[in-house]
């Protein structure tokens, strides 16, 4: 039975029983580089399978903090860097979030963070959110954002955003980082106080790495 290796806060292993020669189903303890390095954050764990070649690394968000910071005419921000790959060529095969009903929630509210009917984009890109209405570019180009609405401080559907394309990243002389940025789409969806977003959910990324300089 393939055994699975997860690694919690700090990319600490909690489990590994063996080692692994089936791909599908854990990491080959033999391959080079062939797992990143998740971020400490409270309520963040991962699960890795696979090895250099094709590997797919499962993020899970547990009650997630991210703060928020208001940038006057352009909305509010926050972000979290959640992962960083193994240093060298790095293709993306694809990329898949999904937020459950409810799951994404502001936790002040109000004229003093986010508003009760609030606007949200959020996305996983390579970099830190910029201060600037919704996300773009590298702020959502590993995962394609999903567009929110907060009702009553809490989002009102099932929220998802996938990448089917494949997207190649040149870390050999900076290791490329993974970040959850968010960004309300209107400055009225955000008060001039700091908020905290909560987020639970899960991230897939399905990843190669082709080599190093």
């Amino acid at each position: 039975m393939p055994t699975t290796t997860v690694y919690g806060v700090g990319g600490q292993i909690a489990t590994n029983d063996s080692n692994i020669t089936d791909l599908a189903g854990g990491i080959n303890s033999d391959a080079i580089d062939s797992i990143g390095t998740l971020e400490t954050v409270s309520g963040l764990s991962v699960v890795e399978k696979g090895n250099a070649g094709i590997h797919k690394t499962i993020f899970t968000m547990l009650n997630m903090d991210m703060a928020s910071t208001d940038a006057g005419a352009n909305g509010a921000q926050a972000t979290k860097k959640l992962y960083t790959f193994p240093e060298g060529q790095i293709v993306i095969l694809g990329a898949h979030m999904v937020f459950p009903l409810g799951s994404i929630e502001c936790v002040t509210g109000g004229d003093d963070g986010y508003a009760d009917l609030a606007d949200l984009s959020i996305g996983v890109g390579s970099d830190e959110a910029g201060a600037t209405v919704d996300l773009a570019g590298s702020e959502q180009n590993i995962c394609v954002k999903a567009d929110v609405d907060l009702t009553a401080k809490t989002s009102n559907a099932i929220e998802s955003g996938i990448n089917a394309a494949l997207l190649p990243l040149d870390g050999s002389t900076a290791a490329i980082e993974v970040w959850l940025n968010s960004s309300t789409l209107d400055n009225a969806d955000h008060g001039v106080n700091p908020d905290i977003l909560r987020v639970d959910g899960t991230i897939t990324i399905v990843w190669s790495v082709l080599g190093n300089d």
